[in-house]
C-alpha cells in the first residue's frame, strides 16, 4: 500500500526538518523527566511537612502535661499535711513559679471552700471567720464561700484576687465543681486576666484537695471531706509561642483556635508574619488538625510559608532538565553540522565554478570605468596591478614590482598613518571593505590624489583576509575643484585674506577656546580714512589695488598666529590671539605707521590713513555679536577724533553709539519738519572795515534737545548721505537771503557756503552742480562762495579740477578752509583754482602770546598774496588780534570781536550799525 522513496526519504534526512523533529523529541522527553522529579521533591516537602504539624502537636501536649504534674505536686502538699500556712505554700511553689524556662505560668493559688454552717470547713483557718467575712463577699443567700487564699507569686494583679469569692463567677463555681472528683483536673475556659497594664486570654488549671485519702467514696462523703481546690493559672499565647517556637523556627506559620463553643474568628495564638500578606498568598502546604487539651478540643491551622516552600530541592530536578537540555541541543546540533556540512560542500562545488566567471565579469567591468585593479594575495604578500593602475602614476607594466611594501611607501606622509590604520584594521578581519582617499607620490615626483577602495574576497578559518580586492581612481581633478570653490567660499578674491564668513566662523572657534583657557583675545577693526573719495575719483580699478597693498602691508603687521581678514569694502580686521596690552598697542602703531605711507597706484601716489577701534574678549563683551558692536563704535571714535588714531572701547562709547544713532533718526525728520535754520556771521574788509560777504552756517533746533552744533550731526548726515539733501536746502536758502541782501544791502553782497566732499562725489555721479541751478534761475555766479577742505584734494583727482575750474568759469569763488590743519601743500595752492585762504581759528587764538603762529600767519599771508590769493582770518575775538592781521596784510576777517552767527533779521540790524560807526569814525 506505501512505498518506499528512497530519494525522497534521503531528501528528507538531509533538509532541517529531521533536526527539529529530533530536537522535539528529546526536548519533551527532558521536559517529563524534569516534571517526575519536581513532583518526587515537593512529596518529600509534603512529608516534611506533615512531621512538623505532629511535633507542634506534640510540643504542646507535652507543654500541658508540665503544668499538670506541677498542679499535682502541690495537690500533694495537701495530702501530706492537716495545715499548710501561708509561707510553707510559698515555700513549695517557689521553685514552680520562679522557673526561668517557663515564662507563660502567671500564679500557683489555694482556693479554700468554707460552708457557714459546717465549722469544720473553716476550723484550721489563721483568720477568724467574721473577721474573713468583712474581706470577702459572699453571694447573697448563699452558705457557701471559695476565697482565694494563697496565691503566689504575689504580683499586683494577684494581689487583686487575694481573697476573693471565685463562687462568684458562675463559670468558674461550675468548673470547680466538676473538678470535685479525686485525681481529676479540670481546665477553665477562657479569662480575660488584666496584668502588666494588658488583657490577654488565661486559662486555669484546678484539682480538689480533701481532709485525708478518699478513694472510693460517695458525692456526699467526698463534699464533706472538701478542703479546697489547688490552682495553676498560665498565658496561652507565651504558653504556646514557647511549645511552637521550635516548629516555626522551620518557616511554619500556625494558629491555634479553642473550638470549645464552635468556630471562633480570634485565635489563641498567632504566628509573628515575615510577611504583611501571609495570608493572601496561596500556600503550597496547609493543613487543620484538632486536639484536645486537657478535655477541651482546640483546633491547630497550619501553612507553610514562601520561605518554608522555597526550601523545596529542585537541583535533582534542575540538574536533569539542564542536562537533558544540554543532550538534546548537542544531539540536534551535531545532526544539523552534518546536514549542513554536506550542502555546504554541495553549494560549494555549486559556487567555486559561479565565482571565477563573476570575477572575470567583475574585472572587466572594472576596467571600463577607467579606474585601476588591484588584487592583493595576503598569504604570499603579493599584489597585482592593472596596466591602468600602474600608468596612473606613470610606470609601464613592466615597471613596478609586486610588493605591497613598493605601493604603501608612495603614500604622502600627511595621509600614511590613516591610510595604513585602514588596511590593518582590514588584514585583521575587524573591516570587509574600506575607501578612503590621499596622495600617491607618480614616477616623476609630482603628487596625485586617489580614491582607494576595496573588499575581502577570501577568509581563512580564523576570519582572515587571504584575497583582497581594490580599484585606484585618480580624483585629483575633482580635489583641485574642490579648494577652488573652498577659497571662493572662504577667501576673498581681491587681498587673499580670510573673507567675511571665514573670519566669523574663526572667531567662533578662537571664543571657545578663549572660554575654556580663561585667557583674553582683542579684536582690532579699521578701515581706510578717505578711501571712498579715492575709489570714486581714480576709480575702482585703482582702489582695489590700494586695498590689495593694504592688506599685504597688514599681514607683516601680526604674527604668523593672528588673524587678518577683509570683511567687505575698505573695512580689515585684526584678530589677535594674545590680548597682551603692549602687543595690542604695538600691532596698532605698526597698522597705523604702515598705512599713513603713500601707496605707489601706476603713475601716482596716494596717501590715506586708518581708523582703529580696539575691543578685547572677554573684558568688553561676552559673545560675538557685542564683541563686534563694540569694536564698531570704538573706530567710530577714531573717526572722530580726526582718524589717524586707534581707540580702545569704553562704555562710555555705547552710549555716544546709542545718542548718535538716535540722533541720525531724528536727522531724518528734521528735513520734513524744517527744524533747520541758518545763521550768518559777517566777512569783514580789514583794510577799509566795508561789509558785504558772510558766511551761511547751519543750526538744528531740535523739539526735544534744543539747538544741537553742526560739529554734532554733520558726520552722521555725510555718513548716512543726508548731508545731500541738507546741501540743497543750504544752498537755495543762502542764495535766496543774499539775493535779498543784494538789493537791500549792498549789490556785490556774496554768501560762504560750506561744501562737504560728499557732495563732490555725489555730484561726479549726477553730473550737476550748484552753479547749474544758479545758471538755469539767471543768478550771478559771484554770489556765491563755495568753502572745501584740504581733505578734497587731498588725492588729485582729475573730476576735482574741473569742477572747481567750472565754478571759476561761472564766477563762482572757492575758499580753501582750515588751511593749515591738515596735509597742507604748496601743491595744492598752485594745482586748484583757489580764490580765498582761510586762516584756521587754532592759529589766530595765539597772535600775540605765540611767535610760532604769528610767524605762520605771516607765511600763509605772503604766501597766498604771492598766489593772487586772499587771505580770510577766522576766530578774530579782540582788538590786538585783529591789528597784528591787519600789519601782516591779511584781507578779510571774521570772529565773535565783530559779531557771532547771527539770523537775518538781526543780520540786517548789525550791518546797519556797523556801518553808521563807520562813517562816524
Amino acid at each position: 500500500m506505501f512505498r518506499l522513496n528512497i530519494a525522497s526519504l534521503r531528501q528528507l534526512m538531509l533538509s532541517r526538518w529531521i533536526v527539529g523533529l529530533l530536537l522535539l523529541s528529546a526536548l519533551q522527553t527532558t521536559f517529563m523527566l524534569w516534571m517526575n522529579e519536581r513532583q518526587h521533591a515537593e512529596a518529600l516537602q509534603s512529608y516534611k511537612f506533615r512531621q512538623a504539624v505532629q511535633s507542634a502537636d506534640d510540643s504542646i501536649q507535652r507543654q500541658m502535661d508540665t503544668y499538670r504534674q506541677t498542679l499535682k505536686s502541690v495537690e500533694q502538699l495537701y495530702v501530706s499535711s492537716n495545715h499548710v500556712s501561708a509561707e510553707e505554700f510559698k515555700l513549695f511553689v517557689d521553685d514552680y513559679t520562679e522557673s526561668p524556662q517557663d515564662h507563660g505560668l502567671r500564679a500557683i493559688g489555694f482556693i479554700k471552700y468554707i460552708h457557714l454552717r459546717q465549722p469544720q470547713t473553716y476550723r484550721d483557718l489563721d483568720i477568724p471567720i467574721p473577721q474573713l467575712l468583712k474581706k470577702v463577699q459572699p453571694v447573697a443567700g448563699d452558705d457557701e464561700l471559695a476565697p482565694v487564699l494563697y496565691v503566689e507569686p504575689r504580683t499586683d494583679a494577684n494581689q487583686e484576687r487575694l481573697l476573693q469569692n471565685t463562687f462568684a463567677n458562675p463559670q468558674l463555681r461550675a468548673d470547680l465543681r466538676a473538678s470535685s472528683e479525686p485525681g481529676r483536673l479540670v481546665m477553665s475556659t477562657q479569662l480575660a486576666i488584666e496584668g502588666d497594664g494588658l488583657q490577654r486570654p488565661q486559662f486555669m488549671l484546678q484539682a480538689p484537695v480533701y481532709w485525708g485519702e478518699l478513694l472510693k467514696a460517695d458525692q456526699f462523703t467526698r463534699q464533706h471531706h472538701l478542703n479546697g481546690w489547688v490552682f495553676l493559672r498560665f498565658d496561652v499565647q507565651v504558653f504556646l509561642s514557647g511549645a511552637l517556637h521550635a516548629v516555626e523556627q522551620r518557616q511554619l506559620h500556625i494558629d491555634v483556635f479553642d473550638i470549645t463553643r464552635g468556630q471562633p474568628h480570634i485565635p489563641l495564638y498567632h504566628s509573628v508574619a515575615t510577611q504583611d500578606n501571609v495570608h493572601e498568598t496561596r500556600a503550597m502546604f496547609a493543613m487543620t488538625r484538632t486536639f484536645s487539651v486537657n478535655g477541651q478540643p482546640w483546633q491547630m491551622r497550619v501553612r507553610s510559608t514562601p520561605a518554608f516552600d522555597a526550601t523545596i530541592d529542585y537541583s535533582d530536578a534542575n540538574r536533569i532538565g539542564m542536562f537533558g537540555l544540554f543532550l538534546s541541543i548537542l544531539a540536534a546540533g551535531v545532526v544539523y553540522f552534518a546536514v549542513m556540512r554536506h550542502r555546504t560542500q554541495r553549494e560549494l562545488e555549486k559556487n567555486s565554478q559561479e565565482l571565477m566567471t563573476s570575477e572575470q565579469r567583475w574585472k572587466f567591468a572594472l576596467e571600463g570605468t577607467g579606474d585601476g585593479i588591484w588584487d592583493w594575495n595576503v598569504p604570499e604578500n603579493q599584489v597585482i596591478y592593472s596596466d591602468r593602475w600602474k600608468g596612473m602614476l606613470g610606470f609601464a607594466s613592466h615597471e613596478f614590482d609586486c610588493l605591497p611594501a613598493s605601493w604603501h611607501q608612495r603614500i604622502h606622509a600627511e595621509d600614511y598613518a590613516s591610510a595604513i590604520s585602514i588596511l590593518e584594521q582590514v588584514l585583521k578581519g575587524k573591516r570587509e571593505k574600506f575607501a578612503l582617499e590621499y596622495r600617491l607620490q607618480c614616477k616623476d615626483g609630482s603628487w596625485k590624489w586617489v580614491f582607494d577602495r576595496g573588499m575581502v574576497l577570501l577568509r581563512d578559518e580564523r576570519g582572515l583576509p587571504l584575497r583582497i580586492l581594490g580599484t585606484l581612481a585618480d580624483i585629483t581633478k575633482i580635489k583641485q575643484s574642490e579648494e577652488a570653490v573652498w577659497q571662493y567660499a572662504n577667501v576673498d578674491t581681491l587681498t587673499g585674506l580670510l573673507n567675511r564668513r571665514m573670519f566669523f566662523a574663526r572667531l567662533d572657534q578662537e571664543l571657545r577656546k578663549v572660554k575654556r583657557s580663561g585667557q583674553k583675545l582683542a579684536i582690532i577693526f579699521l578701515d581706510l580714512d578717505r578711501f571712498k573719495e579715492v575709489n570714486d575719483m581714480l576709480g575702482h580699478a585703482q582702489g582695489d589695488k590700494l586695498l590689495q597693498h593694504a592688506g599685504k602691508r597688514l599681514v607683516e603687521c601680526v604674527r604668523d598666529d593672528d588673524l587678518v581678514s577683509r570683511l567687505g569694502g575698505d573695512e580689515f580686521v585684526l584678530m589677535l590671539s594674545a590680548a597682551d596690552v603692549n602687543y595690542v598697542e604695538d600691532v596698532a602703531q605698526k597698522v597705523l605707521d604702515a598705512l599713513v605711507q603713500p601707496f605707489r597706484l601706476d603713475q601716482s601716489h596716494v596717501y590715506v590713513s586708518a581708523s582703529l577701534g580696539i575691543a578685547i574678549f572677554p573684558d568688553d563683551a561676552d559673545n560675538k555679536e557685542d564683541l563686534m558692536k563694540r569694536v564698531d563704535q570704538a573706530i567710530y571714535a577714531s573717526k572722530q577724533k580726526g582718524g589717524s588714531c586707534f581707540t580702545y572701547f569704553t562704555p562710555r562709547m555705547q552710549e555716544h553709539a546709542e545718542r548718535r544713532m538716535l540722533l541720525s533718526n531724528d536727522l531724518r525728520l528734521a528735513i520734513s519738519k524744517k527744524q533747520f535754520f541758518l545763521e550768518y556771521q559777517p566777512v569783514v574788509n580789514l583794510q577799509n572795515n566795508t561789509v558785504f560777504k558772510a558766511e551761511a552756517l547751519i543750526r538744528w533746533r531740535h523739539p526735544e534737545k534744543g539747538v544741537i552744533p553742526p560739529m554734532e550731526f554733520i558726520g552722521i548726515a555725510e555718513d548716512n548721505l543726508l548731508i545731500l539733501q541738507i546741501g540743497q536746502w543750504v544752498f537755495k536758502t543762502a542764495i535766496e537771503q543774499c539775493r535779498h541782501w543784494r538789493e537791500s544791502l549792498h549789490p556785490a553782497f556774496q554768501v560762504a557756503i560750506n561744501k562737504s566732499p560728499v557732495q563732490f562725489v555725489s555730484e561726479q555721479k549726477r553730473q550737476q552742480d550748484w552753479f547749474f541751478k544758479m545758471a538755469q534761475n539767471h543768478l550771478p555766479g559771484d554770489m556765491v562762495t563755495v568753502e572745501i577742505t584740504e581733505r578734497l584734494l587731498l588725492d588729485a583727482n582729475p573730476h576735482v579740477s574741473e569742477r572747481l575750474a567750472q565754478y571759476r568759469r561761472a564766477g563762482v569763488q572757492v575758499a580753501l578752509d582750515d588751511f593749515g590743519t591738515g596735509y597742507s601743500a604748496l601743491s595744492y595752492l598752485k594745482k586748484f583754482p583757489i580764490d580765498y585762504v582761510k586762516i584756521d581759528r587754532s592759529f589766530v587764538r595765539e597772535l600775540g602770546s605765540s611767535h610760532e603762529d604769528g610767524a605762520l600767519c605771516q607765511a600763509i599771508i605772503v604766501m597766498a598774496h604771492s598766489l593772487g590769493m586772499q587771505v580770510v582770518a577766522e576766530g578774530i575775538e579782540n582788538q590786538r588780534q585783529l591789528d597784528m592781521l591787519r600789519e601782516m596784510g591779511c584781507d578779510y576777517g571774521q570772529g565773535y570781536y565783530f559779531s557771532p552767527p547771527l539770523r537775518p533779521a538781526a543780520f540786517e540790524a548789525w550791518h546797519q550799525a556797523w556801518n553808521k560807526s563807520m562813517q562816524v569814525s
